[in-house]
């Protein structure tokens, strides 16, 4: 059984406008498109999600916590 190696995955490619995205930011600088600088770029996207995501989780537990303060103090019991 010999393996495919010409099928070509169609979701695995960049879309026209990111495509096009890229060589324009690639041509204006008129400097080859730095694999680190992507890198940074995807490094500072993935942090702003995780703080974003940090400070949901806060949100969370602080809603939770005044909802059992509001039961604690509508049933009587201590919590």
């Amino acid at each position: 059984m010999s393996a495919n190696y010409n099928y070509v995955n169609p979701y695995s490619h960049l879309s026209d406008s990111v495509e096009r995205d890229l060589a324009h930011a690639a041509n204006v600088g008129n400097r080859a498109y730095s694999a680190l600088e992507g890198l940074a770029i995807v490094a500072s996207g993935i942090a702003r999600g995780a703080a974003a995501f940090g400070r949901y989780l806060v949100q969370v537990a602080e809603a939770l916590n005044e909802a059992r303060a509001r039961d604690a103090r509508f049933s009587g019991s201590q919590w």
